[in-house]
């Protein structure tokens, strides 16, 4: 994600605001559901962390986002972040994260919805020495609002001639009116690009303290080990290990 999310009457706030931090957490990697037509956020995050790695070498970033969503069902966005991968020292690396997305909203019954996407992943320098450029593909099926499964493709992912596919189970729950707890499982099929496949996972709370401001607490974890990340490989992609499980984060939505 996921992909988010945001918008304005307490009922539309509090589900627009949640599906922001689905994409903003990545339990929802993608672009979600949206109920405004258009809404946008600024967010601070301790950590950038993507499938249970780090694309910041675990310093905190900005990132904004931008949606737009027709009543016809069809979605469209625009998320930017800082990145900061472990290839500092050569002379090209990338500082910017540019996430265009279009997708669709399909009603399955009362109770069901899906999501169709395709999100890009442009970069405005190379990644461990390469163009890294690359789309992926989504479908999501949500259950209510509180369960969701997502399902994704990479055919090329960072252009390393690498196929990644990536599963997700997401929970959420109301705990209070304005305090809600979520939880996300994923497993990577990476080992073209990691030379693993691993499992992910998170769980947080997040404080909707007004109508436009959240504040997120979340723990995230994976199943890698410093055997499959190195600090410096120049031409290899090997993102960092997790230094940072706490993730904290604050959101200005709109």
């Amino acid at each position: 994600m996921n992909p988010s999310t945001f918008s304005h009457a307490h009922r539309d706030f509090r589900q627009s605001f949640y599906f922001r931090f689905v994409l903003l957490m990545h339990l929802l990697p993608g672009p979600s559901l949206a109920i405004a037509e258009w809404h946008g956020e600024l967010s601070v995050l301790s950590d950038y962390i993507y499938r249970g790695y780090s694309k910041s070498k675990s310093n905190p970033v900005v990132q904004g986002h931008l949606d737009y969503e027709d009543d016809a069902g069809w979605f469209t966005g625009l998320g930017i972040s800082q990145v900061s991968f472990d290839d500092r020292s050569n002379r090209e690396h990338a500082d910017l994260e540019v996430k265009p997305y279009l997708g669709w909203h399909l009603p399955l019954s009362a109770d069901w919805r899906s999501d169709l996407s395709v999100t890009g992943y442009v970069y405005n320098d190379k990644v461990f020495d390469h163009d890294a450029n690359y789309e992926e593909f989504y479908a999501v099926v949500h259950y209510r609002d509180w369960l969701s499964a997502l399902f994704s493709v990479a055919p090329d992912a960072y252009q390393r001639h690498a196929t990644v596919f990536n599963y997700e189970l997401n929970y959420r729950r109301d705990i209070f009116d304005t305090v809600q707890f979520s939880a996300g499982l994923g497993y990577q099929q990476a080992k073209a690009l990691l030379g693993k496949e691993y499992f992910y996972w998170n769980l947080g709370v997040s404080w909707f303290a007004t109508s436009c401001l959240a504040l997120d607490v979340r723990y995230v974890d994976v199943s890698l080990n410093r055997a499959h990340y190195a600090e410096s490989h120049f031409d290899e992609f090997y993102p960092r290990l997790l230094e940072n499980k706490l993730l904290l984060s604050i959101t200005l939505g709109f």
